[in-house]
């Protein structure tokens, strides 16, 4: 079974912000959906007010104006009442009547309940609009214990000029306006919800195929990473073991200096800790005592196993070797921390070496202790040219050099080790010598 590949914090921040963006559509819709289902409801209840108000006005012009309109005006007579009376019996839906004049006076009346004698307000309403209008109202019962609820509908009695002589007030039962607006919410309800339900569905789709691609494509990257690493790691293998390579092809040509970067590698060790460097300070400190040389690769045997002091010249070629030993380490990763010393590790404290005439504290610190330790090894190693010095001999030139060609506080390391644990800084073969009292 294929490892799942790890999630990073970003996508899995981009997951989540996905999945709450589908949440909080959810609850967007669904907030969309209730506002549009009640909006609908209410204009469709309207729209039912709207209409029977208008059937009403039909009725009152049609069937009770040519009873009680004379000319422009209102006219009731015990026959005219009688007949209106038989007249409004007729449809089912109609709980009772009342003719109101211009005044606010009740004519005729059948409504149920107690009567109502002030209707002023609605009566002004409708001669001043002309126009017939519906609304709910609750009419108390005659014993005044209760109230049943009806829809009240108020319509002009027009003239044949138009002009309104009376209103009508018609109230009719709600249940089948009820019903209507009833069956007309679940019908919007329903429709809503499952549109809505729908566009969800989509979104969430979209969300979970943008969830699918953004693993996957994570996955490929961490397998594409993966295999990157694994490469750039046998890249530095394979530079590491050129390097090792070409730092013992380096003392191979010069068998007189056999072993010097190991022992370099162990004095500048012994100095680092006495210095209280850390665990990867000194690590890089190692690689850059071990490969300080690597760059004499590129100097011919003419100067480099020359058994007498450099011409200028050759001098010149000899100190290319840190150049070309910094620009060799560079080019693996992982030992960036030991570019500065190996090109610096032949600078002096007075300023008087090389390759940038650094001075003082410019001088990097694992510079200064492999140039010390490089120095230190020089000193005491037998040379086709010259014949090392004893220890003590060496340890004078180290305090000589205190101050001008070497870091003090490098110096004082060194010595310190040196008293404490001569073995340390010891060439090979003279682990009998001991060092003289400072």
């Amino acid at each position: 079974m294929t490892p799942r590949a790890y999630r990073p914090a970003g996508l899995k921040r981009s997951v989540a912000q996905l999945w709450t963006f589908v949440v909080a559509s959810a609850a967007i819709l669904a907030a969309g959906a209730l506002v549009l289902s009640s909006l609908l409801t209410q204009s469709f209840r309207d729209q039912v007010l709207d209409d029977s108000a208008q059937e009403v006005g039909l009725f009152a012009n049609s069937v009770l104006a040519p009873t009680l309109v004379r000319g422009n005006r209102l006219v009731v007579r015990g026959s005219d009442l009688t007949r209106l009376g038989r007249t409004i019996r007729t449809p089912e839906d109609f709980a009772g009547v009342a003719v109101w004049t211009r005044e606010g006076s009740l004519v005729f009346s059948t409504l149920p309940g107690r009567r109502q004698l002030t209707a002023r307000r609605d009566v002004e309403a409708v001669f001043r609009s002309g126009t017939p209008f519906a609304e709910t109202t609750e009419v108390p019962r005659r014993d005044g214990t209760a109230t049943s609820r009806f829809l009240s509908v108020w319509a002009p009695l027009t003239a044949a000029s138009g002009r309104p002589v009376a209103a009508l007030q018609v109230l009719l039962h709600p249940d089948e306006l009820d019903a209507s607006i009833a069956r007309a919410t679940r019908t919007v309800w329903i429709a809503v919800a499952v549109v809505f339900a729908v566009l969800w569905l989509f979104l969430a789709g979209l969300g979970h195929g943008a969830a699918v691609r953004l693993t996957r494509q994570n996955e490929a990257l961490e397998n594409r990473s993966r295999e990157l690493l694994d490469a750039s790691r046998e890249v530095e293998r394979n530079l590491l073991g050129t390097i090792e390579t070409l730092n013992a092809a380096v003392e191979a040509r010069d068998p007189y200096t056999a072993g010097h970067s190991l022992r370099v590698r162990s004095v500048a060790l012994a100095v680092g800790r006495e210095l209280g460097l850390t665990a990867p300070q000194l690590g890089s400190l190692a690689t850059s005592a071990l490969f300080h040389d690597v760059g004499k690769i590129g100097i011919p045997d003419s100067v480099l196993t020359k058994p007498g002091a450099l011409e200028p010249a050759e001098a010149a070629v000899m100190r290319e070797h840190v150049d070309r030993g910094a620009e060799i380490v560079s080019k693996v990763s992982s030992f960036e921390g030991s570019v500065s010393a190996i090109r610096h590790h032949h600078e002096r404290w007075d300023g008087l070496g090389y390759p940038d005439g650094l001075r003082g504290d410019e001088i990097p610190l694992d510079a200064a202790i492999v140039g010390l330790a490089d120095a230190w090894d020089a000193m005491t190693t037998h040379r086709p040219y010259a014949r090392g010095l004893s220890l003590n001999e060496a340890l004078l030139q180290i305090r000589g050099g205190r101050g001008n060609q070497f870091s003090p506080t490098v110096v004082d390391a060194f010595l310190e080790v040196a008293k404490r644990q001569p073995t340390a800084v010891m060439p090979p073969d003279d682990g009998s010598v001991s060092f003289a009292a400072s």
